[in-house]
């Protein structure tokens, strides 16, 4: 697939919607700017990204500056317009952030290529990723994990594709993604079929690390210094956090060099860290889900109201810094989902109401446990 900008110039398009009118004529500079700005809005995306993925601004400006320079239509058009490791914790939001993406640049936040590296450990397996070879079954048909639209993408809209835990893949797996990461494309092992990574933004997750943070993390001296650091003077307690930052930082880092060999590492344009989410992060994650489960209720007409009380409530009864946001969603489908399906149900047949009729109803916390109060229908 020609890069975007040849394949402007060789159709003759220009930006504004009319023809250039022969096709030996290509597009001005401010043309190909004005393609870019329609293409990849990177203020827009940034402003979702923060709305949605929660304690990873770090990450999060890292993939605004990406954004911002294939905005700006300065990328190396024989690479893939982008390629970020994302290494992180379990939970962190390393898939999420992702999915708003392919949610800003595509047409929904499931609308980008998901490769299972997991499934590919055994290295018969690299069959599934570059093809069947010459003379072994299915090599003529070609056949691969990756789905060509969702990775070529088009002229308004830039592919992408996810490379999930990616460590866990045999290194043949890895060695098939050097010649994507350093020249964007993909031949497969007959030969004949290519995939274009070009036009596409490459994301790869590992959880690299997160066991020997987590040890780190329960030891005497890094707990103290993180309660200390609550105690201190805003100056003095955020050099504490950094330096207690750096040091996880440093073990991330570490675990990465140890695991990937030099060759792939250098193919990579940004290594970014996750970092583990916080009590006050957790909030903000608990505030969102409930946010969104209101929305849902709302759809099948009923009007939730949700107490400031229950978001902090649920995390500090079933949030794990282990597992990050899902364990937040994990004490919001347990304490949140029955309760209010259980109250808007016995509502509705005390009162032998149409089912289609809305009804109003409040979450609360009562005591040691959330509550959901159901009134009459919503006014």
């Amino acid at each position: 697939m020609p890069f975007i900008t040849d394949r402007l110039a060789a159709e003759g398009v220009a930006v504004g919607g009319q023809a250039s009118g022969h096709s030996e004529s290509r597009p001005t500079d401010a043309e190909f700017a004005k393609a870019a700005v329609g293409r990849v809005d990177a203020a827009r995306i940034l402003a979702q990204l923060r709305a949605n993925v929660f304690g990873q601004d770090h990450a999060i400006e890292s993939i605004f500056k990406t954004l911002s320079v294939v905005q700006a239509g300065l990328t190396d058009k024989t690479r893939p317009l982008a390629s970020h490791l994302l290494v992180g914790p379990t939970g962190t939001g390393k898939t999420e952030i992702v999915r708003q993406l392919a949610s800003a640049l595509r047409t929904g936040p499931d609308d980008f290529c998901q490769v299972d590296m997991s499934a590919m450990a055994q290295e018969h397996y690299a069959a599934s990723f570059a093809g069947a070879p010459p003379g072994y079954s299915g090599s003529k048909e070609g056949l691969s994990v990756f789905d060509r639209d969702r990775i070529e993408g088009t002229v308004s809209m830039p592919g992408i594709v996810l490379f999930d835990e990616v460590e866990k893949a045999h290194t043949t797996v890895l060695r098939a993604l050097l010649h994507v990461l350093d020249r964007g494309q993909l031949t497969l092992a007959n030969g004949q079929q290519r995939y274009d990574f070009r036009n596409c933004l490459v994301f790869m997750t590992s959880n690299l690390g997160s066991r020997e943070l987590r040890a780190e993390q329960e030891r005497p001296w890094h707990r103290a210094g993180r309660s200390v650091s609550r105690l201190l003077p805003a100056p003095a307690g955020e050099r504490v956090d950094r330096v207690l930052e750096g040091r996880l930082d440093r073990i991330s880092e570490q675990s990465i060099a140890r695991f990937f060999d030099p060759e792939f590492l250098n193919r990579i344009d940004e290594v970014t860290l996750f970092e583990e989410l916080s009590q006050d992060t957790a909030v903000e994650v608990a505030r969102h889900e409930l946010e969104m489960f209101a929305d849902r209720a709302r759809e099948r007409g009923v009007d939730l109201t949700i107490d400031d009380a229950v978001a902090a409530h649920l995390v500090e009864t079933g949030f794990d810094p282990v597992y990050g946001a899902r364990s937040v969603r994990r004490a919001i489908r347990h304490d949140v989902w029955p309760i209010v399906a259980e109250a808007v149900i016995a509502h509705r047949a005390a009162r032998m109401a149409d089912t289609t009729s809305r009804v109003s109803a409040v979450l609360v916390v009562d005591g040691a446990a959330v509550r959901c109060r159901v009134g009459g229908p919503a006014a």
